[in-house]
């Protein structure tokens, strides 16, 4: 069954949920995870995005966003769900905190080259980068979102290295409204939509980014946001668990726990070889390695 909308939503809080999660990052309430039929492939993410029930909103929301009026025609017959995130970024001036920023007002938000940027909106200095398939939550309160992403090589503070990633969860990125809640464009429903459709744009990111490199590779870039590499679900076809042999009952125990962790160490070199980290001798020497001591 493809995925819809309130597929990508808590049941509890609304709050929109990256689809391989098995609980809210806000609220934390469990949320079925599709992470057995995205093992076997798409889950229609991109199919959503794209849909043409989604597509209208687009126009809608360019419409309501675009501030050309002898443009709004041409922009709002050819928008695209990702154009429309991008007026709703654009809109207002914001106040932007977060785990791996800097505390600022006077923010601006744009969706620019697959990522989520902040920027000082004077000076155009970078505050964060949050790349779309790193997303994995946003919830919209009383003037402001808070988007949960996990860490990667693009989404730090600017100016400083990368942000680490978090121990226990994903990271967190504030965006309140500096304008005045009466201002036309900083009504609560702005912020719902914004939230709600970054969700979409970010699961559909994400589909793409788990469709190239595998699921594995993927879940080892989300890292702690999306539950660690030590709770991916089985693959079909792993040949390094179906093709060892069956353990004798007193062996049992010590061969699960040893599988279990090569699995684990597995995914994280694929995913430090997804993401450029190691060469490929040295991923094929280090993968020898991991398997030498099953």
């Amino acid at each position: 069954m493809w995925l819809t909308l309130d597929d990508l939503r808590c049941p509890q809080c609304r709050a929109f949920v990256h689809p391989l999660l098995d609980a809210c990052p806000t609220c934390g309430a469990a949320h079925p995870s599709r992470r057995q039929e995205a093992a076997a492939g798409p889950i229609g993410a991109v199919r959503l995005a794209e849909a043409p029930e989604t597509q209208r909103v687009a126009r809608n929301l360019t419409v309501r966003y675009t501030m050309k009026v002898n443009a709004i025609g041409n922009a709002a017959a050819d928008a695209t769900l990702v154009d429309a995130v991008a007026h709703l970024a654009d809109a207002l001036t914001y106040r932007i905190a977060g785990d791996a920023v800097p505390t600022t007002d006077n923010a601006a938000l744009a969706l620019r080259d697959g990522g989520l940027v902040a920027q000082v909106r004077a000076s155009g200095a970078l505050l964060a980068e949050i790349p779309l398939p790193a997303i994995v939550g946003a919830a919209a309160r009383h003037g402001e979102v808070t988007v949960h992403y996990a860490a990667g090589p693009t989404a730090g503070a600017a100016g400083g290295p990368a942000a680490r990633p978090s121990a226990t969860g994903p990271l967190r990125l504030t965006v309140a409204n500096r304008r005045g809640l009466l201002a036309s464009k900083a009504r609560d429903d702005h912020f719902e939509a914004f939230a709600q459709w970054l969700g979409v744009l970010a699961a559909a990111a994400a589909e793409r980014r788990w469709t190239e490199i595998g699921l594995p590779a993927y879940l080892a870039e989300l890292g702690p946001a999306a539950g660690g590499p030590a709770e991916l679900p089985a693959l079909p076809g792993d040949a390094t668990i179906a093709t060892s042999p069956a353990p004798t009952a007193d062996q049992s125990a010590p061969l699960a726990a040893s599988t279990s962790s090569v699995q684990a160490r597995l995914v994280e070199l694929e995913g430090l070889r997804a993401a450029g980290l190691v060469a490929e001798d040295e991923y094929a020497a280090k993968r020898r390695e991991i398997l030498a001591r099953l």
